[in-house]
């Protein structure tokens, strides 16, 4: 039996993206009292803060409230973990906001997100928090190919390799929701990876 391969030519020639706000000033909340009962356990939470109580303009967050964010999601758990990761998801729509968060920041990506999901059990039928807190992440990671410093970084090799393995090991969860945004994913960078014989997107 032969193998025939035919050149990858999807009919959607765009990155599928999640940019819905719908439930964006109930994240706001949630994430106003966890900065609030954190506080202590982080350097600091006054930007972002004074961000979420201000202006809390999605298009333009101060690079230091950006950290204090990174610095929260990091301890964060079960419901607080959710909102941090779906705000960065809008975060990363924004070409500047997106450049400094993945290219300073994306051990957020290899700690908060692959690491710790890699570490739980994902055919547990009851885990409903980290089902959800992975659908989260899936989404976040569609959106980095959303901006051109997001499509540009995952042409890094290593990046590549990290988010090809992740999103194998997604495809074992229970959750059906969360094994079809793994294949979105896989879209996006099998989409907007470039190479000498491929034109960009």
């Amino acid at each position: 039996m032969s193998f025939v391969f035919k050149q990858f030519k999807p009919m959607n020639r765009l990155p599928v993206g999640f940019t819905a706000t719908t439930n964006i000033e109930k994240m706001k909340d949630f994430i106003i009292k966890f900065t609030n009962t954190a506080e202590k356990e982080v350097k600091s939470v006054a930007k972002l803060r004074a961000w979420l109580t201000g202006s809390f303009d999605i298009k333009k967050i101060d690079t230091e409230a950006i950290d204090e964010l990174v610095e929260l999601a990091e301890i964060a758990e079960d419901k607080s973990k959710i909102a941090l990761i779906d705000l960065f998801r809008l975060l990363v729509l924004e070409e500047n906001q997106a450049q400094y968060i993945l290219s300073k920041h994306w051990e957020l990506v290899q700690v908060c997100i692959i690491g710790y999901l890699s570490a739980q059990d994902l055919k547990d039928k009851e885990a409903r928090v980290i089902q959800n807190y992975h659908l989260a992440c899936l989404k976040f990671l569609a959106n980095i190919f959303q901006t051109p410093t997001g499509k540009q970084l995952m042409q890094n090799e290593d990046y590549g390799k990290e988010l090809i393995q992740f999103c194998t090991k997604s495809f074992m969860s229970c959750n059906q929701k969360v094994i079809y945004h793994a294949a979105l994913v896989l879209f996006n960078h099998l989409l907007c990876y470039e190479k000498a014989n491929k034109k960009s997107i």
